[in-house]
């Protein structure tokens, strides 16, 4: 009688039909959230391999729980088996930790049968995500580029570069000036918004273009740091 209240001899058989369904609703809701994290993805820590993970994740989550179902003693075996398990790969994203659990979330609600859950919780919040990246909603980002440049002191460019910034800029502000050469040359850096960012090449061309400015570079700027 124990044993029947804990559930220690119950055995959850599913047959063949349910365990192909449950795998491949799985992985279809899994894809979703793989193909929602790379579309929403900003930033240099993007991982092909770990996106790879979440549809791997999902599908096996699933299969845990279809052998659990009910029974406590294969449960506890489970957890001894996963306990020797070690992830050594360090999360880039804290963003990227969400997407573990919401794979694994959605691999639980399939295995044990709850398909209006896992269905309707994956559209929401894929959803849901897609538009907080829409809409950027935590950026604290007012420029979207950072312009180095050097420029010769000597020669009187600045009017002219006035004018491309006039032309191809919404906004500009600068961050920083450096003098070297005993003041010959001036480093200077700004953080910029492009009215266009199809305009990119025409106009760093337009600033390379200018005598006495040289070194042009643009940096795109994270959407989560404010320079």
């Amino acid at each position: 009688m124990v044993d029947q209240f804990l559930g220690l001899g119950q055995i959850n058989v599913l047959d063949l039909k349910t365990i192909i369904f449950n795998l491949i609703l799985s992985l279809i809701l899994v894809l979703i959230i793989s193909w929602v994290y790379r579309r929403t993805h900003q930033g240099l820590s993007y991982s092909q391999s770990f996106n790879f993970t979440l549809i791997i994740l999902g599908l096996l989550i699933t299969t845990v729980m279809m052998v659990i179902g009910s029974n406590l003693a294969v449960a506890f075996g489970a957890l001894g088996a996963f306990s020797l398990i070690r992830f050594r790969t360090a999360v880039k994203d804290t963003k990227d930790t969400a997407f573990v659990f919401f794979s694994v979330a959605t691999g639980m609600a399939i295995g044990t049968g709850n398909y209006m859950i896992a269905i309707s919780s994956v559209v929401l919040i894929s959803v849901m995500i897609l538009i907080l990246a829409k809409i950027k909603f935590g950026s604290v980002k007012r420029f979207n580029y950072v312009l180095t440049l050097s420029s010769e002191s000597e020669r009187d460019n600045n009017d002219r570069m006035k004018e491309v910034f006039k032309k191809f800029l919404k906004t500009d502000s600068l961050l920083n000036a450096n003098a070297r050469e005993q003041g010959k040359i001036l480093d200077l850096t700004f953080n910029i918004n492009l009215i266009k960012d199809g305009e990119i090449n025409e106009f760093i061309k337009e600033l390379n273009n200018i005598e006495g400015i040289n070194n042009v570079n643009l940096i795109s700027a994270k959407d989560d740091i404010e320079y």
